[in-house]
């Protein structure tokens, strides 16, 4: 039972250890180069609103793994704590990588 218990707290450490902090994604500028749209959430009873960005707009966002950029379009707020509600609104929106180029 002991070598268990040790083997178990072992594992955990390992996989504790294997976590690092170079995989955290840094909020960078972005520049839109081509006009883009997107549906987004907004809560309440509208529901749902087109969300377009044109050429030059500025945006912060941050790459991931998946060739897209989530840029944030609402700030937090208490409304979008705890479960969804149909008060809730989307925050981020994740967009093709080739529609923004970083900013210098």
């Amino acid at each position: 039972m002991k070598t268990i218990l040790h083997l178990i707290i072992s594992i955990f450490l390992l996989f504790l250890g294997s976590c690092s902090s170079e995989h955290v994604l840094i909020d960078k500028t972005y520049i839109f180069t081509k006009p883009y749209c997107a549906t987004v959430t907004v809560g309440g009873v509208v529901g749902l609103a087109e969300r377009c960005y044109k050429i030059g707009d500025i945006v912060s966002g941050k790459e991931n793994t998946s060739g897209k950029l989530t840029i944030r379009i609402a700030e937090h707020s208490s409304v979008n704590d705890g479960f969804p509600s149909s008060a809730s609104y989307q925050e981020f929106l994740d967009v093709p990588i080739n529609y923004l180029t970083l900013s210098k």
